[in-house]
This record gives structure tokens, sequence and C-alpha cells, in this order.
């Protein structure tokens, strides 16, 4: 069995009384979540929707984007989920470029592109149990809105076989089984999200889903001793510690991801004894890619091996490539054809600078666009924030650059914490070589973030040079 939805139909049968889902203290079961998959299919037909083509989907609710994962593959059709921040212009170019018939969303009066637009409401009201058909393990199961380097939304089209591999090379690396339980606590427009309720109903495991992140609600699961794995972003990490989290030690694996992981909020992490295990990843994988399975030799910047059947290698540019079963069938289009995004040999290339040590071990230096260039040197941000982010006082920074006619760009620090200018540009020049250094500090109460957890280095730029505007 190669998809998700499959792997439900199986877990009902083998399993069916084990708890699949908790939402807000209800457990469902296999069988009980099955059905409700089933119902929910059926409905998605009975609103006349078309087997093969994408479903757009445009909702808060977490708990529905991941029933609808599972459920729209069992109609025969892809999954499109959007972040509901995004413009409506966005999503509506999002959902033409993808050939999307009908949406189901919080606001349909909000989207103008697809031709039906179903009221989310207006699902509760299941059609009886139907069995519907499913989609085959080589036709497109979801498609993952990605915000690339230009910030215009596309979507990378993911198979059965694609969520298979990825879900199984996943489970080599942090195993999973029958009473474990994950705490899902991402976004379920993401992959990162999704992914977790794939690898629990292939494992037969348990998702605790909260609908949107709250530190002291995570915190109280972590200590309670029933979560054993649990995903969070840089930013969700540094939450919990700052409420005093300290997890069980039922808490076997924290996959750390969606953005660069600071050296001083892993060794915070590590001192208070969380079992942080490092990852890259991206949509266009299934997630992840590489991951440490222990932060005991962890450096800035490394991902760790490449998870099983992935090969990595690096561009002529220093971008990082990847190819491998979970890795995407291409960029949506209308026809759903594959390819867009891959070359010849179904590499994909990443934005991202980097490549293997040689212990096989992947190291990430950041984004090629975000790269600076100060004095003649290259400058990855992301490596100047792990070496500032020591200055004691250091809550947060984001390093971005100004324009100057001597230097080609100054570097400026965007600081959270309590550290003073002077004593923050002081201990920099201590501590950092001259190429690398700040010279000028900004401070903030929070810095500027995705939806996802990552800095938003287009802000922090906007930031940047609105505090010098004649730079």
């Amino acid at each position: 069995m190669t998809s998700p939805e499959a792997w439900l139909r199986r877990q009902a049968t083998v399993s069916p009384h084990d708890i699949a889902l908790i939402v807000q203290g209800r457990g469902r079961s296999f069988a009980q979540l099955d059905r409700q998959i089933d119902q929910l299919a059926q409905a998605l037909l009975d609103f006349d929707a078309q087997p093969g083509r994408p479903l757009g989907c445009v909702t808060e609710c977490a708990e529905s984007l991941a029933l609808l994962s599972l459920a729209a593959p069992r109609a025969g059709m892809p999954l499109l989920p959007v972040n509901p921040k995004l413009a409506p212009s966005q999503i509506d170019a999002l959902f033409a470029k993808a050939g999307v018939d009908i949406a189901v969303c919080d606001n349909p009066q909000d989207f103008s592109t697809p031709r039906r637009r179903i009221d989310l409401a207006e699902m509760s009201a299941f059609s009886a149990d139907a069995p519907a058909r499913s989609a085959d393990a080589e036709s497109v199961h979801l498609i993952i809105a990605t915000s690339g380097s230009t910030g215009t939304p596309k979507g990378a089209m993911l198979t059965g076989r694609n969520l298979a591999a990825a879900v199984r090379a996943s489970r080599q690396r942090l195993p999973i089984g029958p009473g474990d339980i994950w705490l899902a606590c991402l976004p379920m427009y993401h992959i990162g999200g999704l992914s977790m309720i794939f690898r629990c109903v292939e494992a037969a495991a348990t998702t605790l889903l909260h609908p949107r992140f709250d530190a002291r609600a995570v915190a109280a699961e972590l200590e309670s001793g029933r979560i054993t794995h649990i995903s969070l972003v840089p930013a969700m990490l540094a939450q919990l510690l700052d409420v005093g989290c300290r997890p069980s030690e039922n808490l076997r694996f924290v996959l750390v991801g969606g953005a660069s992981l600071p050296a001083a909020l892993a060794e915070k992490a590590a001192t208070a004894g969380w079992p942080i295990c490092p990852s890259y990843g991206m949509s266009e994988a299934g997630s992840q890619v590489a991951t440490c399975v222990s932060a005991k030799d962890w450096q800035p910047g490394m991902a760790g091996e490449p998870l099983p059947g992935i090969e990595l290698g690096t561009s002529p540019s220093g971008r990082i490539r990847l190819r491998g079963p979970s890795v995407m069938a291409g960029y949506v289009n209308p026809t759903l054809a594959p390819g867009d995004g891959l070359d010849g040999d179904h590499w994909f290339e990443t934005s991202d600078l980097g490549g293997l040590d040689g212990a096989g071990r992947l190291q990430v230096l950041g984004r090629a666009d975000d790269l600076l260039i100060s004095g003649g040197e290259n400058i990855h941000p992301a490596v100047v924030e792990d070496l500032a982010g020591h200055c004691p006082g250091v809550l947060s920074i984001g390093i971005s650059g100004r324009p100057n006619p001597t230097w080609g760009e100054l570097l400026v620090a965007v600081v959270v914490g309590e550290v003073g200018e002077t004593d923050f540009l002081g201990w920099c020049r201590a501590n950092i070589a001259s190429h690398q250094r700040p010279r000028e500090v900004i401070k903030v109460d929070a810095l500027p973030m995705t939806s996802g957890g990552k800095l938003d280095r287009a802000a922090l730029r906007r930031l940047v040079i609105r505090v010098y505007p004649s730079s």
C-alpha cells in the first residue's frame, strides 16, 4: 500500500480500536476515522467535485485540513491547501495555475477562480457511508504551496509514492509505532504539519492535533509524559523554553526544522534535556531531507545524514541538489503534468547553499538569495546570526545589510533582548571576525516571522532600510 489513505484503510482492519487521532480531548479510532474519511470523500463527490482535478482548501481549521488530506485522494483528487493569510489574489492565481475547479473555504466569497466554492460548514453534513474511488499511487495526492525565492506561490505536486517514500524514510530515521503519540502543532497547510498525520497513520501511532500553537498548552502536554514525538520550528522551541518547559523522559524525538536552528537555542535546549533532532527539509521533498538523530556533535548549519533514498549533490553555483523517490513530480500546472522544476535526470536544485561534509552529513550555509557581500567577502546571514546569538542578553537576532558606498553592504543586527547597543557591538568586536561583524544595531520587541516560523528576511531588509532611509 503506497498512500496515506490506503494505510488508513489497512489500520482500520488490522488495528480498528487503536486511537488514530485526538482533537480537543476527543479520540477517534482507526475504524472511526476510516468511516469518517469515507463519508467526507463521498460528500466531496456529492458536491460534484471532479476526480483527478485538485480540490482547493482555504481554512484556519487544522482538523478539517487533516481530514481532507486523506479524504480528497480517496475521492480521487489531490488536495491543495493554502495559507488563509495569503492575499485572495495570490490564492486565486495559485488555484488558476493548478486548474482548481472546486474549493472548500471558510469564506467562499473571498475568491473568484474556482467554479464552485463550498462553505466549510456545509461539509459537516456528511453523506451516508459509501466507499469512494481512490487516486492511484502514481497520481498526485497533495499539492503544497511554497513561496519560492520570489515570494510568488508555487505548488509542489506530491504523488502517493512520493508521500509513501517520505514517510517510510522518516520512520527509519525517527522510529515510531503503535502506542506512540506525535503532537502536531504546526500549520496543516504546510508539509511539516500534514506529514505528521501521514507518519502516524502508516505506523499505527496516534496524532494529537492542537488547533494552533500555544506554548503553555504544548508545554503541559510534553510534561505529562504521554507525548513521544513532536515537530517544532525554532521559534516554537524558543517559546517553550521561555515558559520553562522541561519535557518528560518519554519524549524521544523533537524534530526541529523549517528554519535555521541558532546555536545558542540548541545549547539552551540540550541543557534543559530536550532530545532535539535538527533537520533540513522542504515541501518539494515531502518534508524531511536530512536529520540529525542526536545533537551531541551538532554544529550550526549541520542537518545530518540524508534520509534513506535521498541523493544529495551540489550545483556549480554551490546550491544543494537532490533527487529520490520522495522528491516531487514537479511544480503544479493545469494538466498536472510532471517535470516542471526538475532537470532531465530528475534532480531538483534548491535555493540553499551547502553540501556534504567528509562524514556524509549535509551542511547548510543559507539561502543563495540571502547572500550579502561586504568588503568583497561573501557573508551568509545565518552564520553571523549563530555567532552573534551567543552574545549575553541576546534572545533572538536577524542579520541584514544596508547599502554602503565603501563596503557594498554594511551588516546590521536586528536584536531582541536586554543587551545594550554599545555592549553588543563591543562583544562582536571581541568575538567575531572583522568581515562578519555587525556594525550597527536595531533593537526590536520581536523579529518579523513568516507563517511557517522562519525569519522573514524581506521584512527584515525593509525594516533596516526604513531605519536608514538615506542608505
